[in-house]
């Protein structure tokens, strides 16, 4: 793998919906509800995109709003453009984005990992597994079971469930997707 100095920095909603393809409708109400997007640039070329919010988001892949506390904010939808994945592009958004925050004063970021694949990057940034939610859908309704990560610390597994509003243990809901 050839590591490639990339430069991360906010961008305008243009920029945003030009990295966002076919789901560049999506930008103008991440916008106007104050979520913020930042590219990932190699030269003059977008190479990533990822965005930050300090309200509530929808995480989709668990079908559950997370509404950061003052103070803290919510890192999501970070993409590898293609053909520049496997370069460093998301490995360098993270870092950059949770840099971005303590910059900012940031006393706390949540980031959700769906993937190992991304496991390090986040890791390397300073994150640490605080919840793991175990989920199936079936007939139009969807089984979470939340749980404390391996080892974290109680009053970050009590915060993260706060900001999620969800209580440890099984829980079964109508399955509710929500383009966001």
């Amino acid at each position: 793998m050839v590591h490639v100095p990339f430069e991360v920095r906010e961008i305008d909603e243009a920029w945003a919906k030009l990295g966002m393809g076919i789901e560049a409708d999506l930008v103008p109400n991440r916008m106007a509800r104050g979520s913020r997007c930042f590219g990932a640039w190699h030269g003059h070329e977008l190479v990533g995109y990822g965005w930050m919010s300090a309200k509530p988001e929808w995480i989709g892949e668990v079908e559950l709003e997370i509404a950061p506390a003052s103070g803290e904010a919510y890192i999501w939808n970070c993409v590898t453009l293609d053909p520049h994945r496997r370069k460093g592009v998301f490995r360098t958004l993270i870092a950059s984005l949770a840099l971005q925050a303590r910059q900012e004063g940031m006393a706390r970021l949540w980031i959700a990992q769906l993937s190992s694949l991304a496991g390090s990057a986040i890791e390397h940034a300073g994150f640490v597994p605080v919840i793991r939610f175990d989920t199936a859908s079936r007939f139009g309704y969807r089984w979470l079971t939340v749980a404390p990560a391996q080892g974290v610390d109680p009053g970050l597994f009590a915060a993260a469930r706060d900001v999620m509003a969800v209580k440890p243990g099984p829980s079964l809901r109508r399955s509710r997707h929500r383009r966001h």
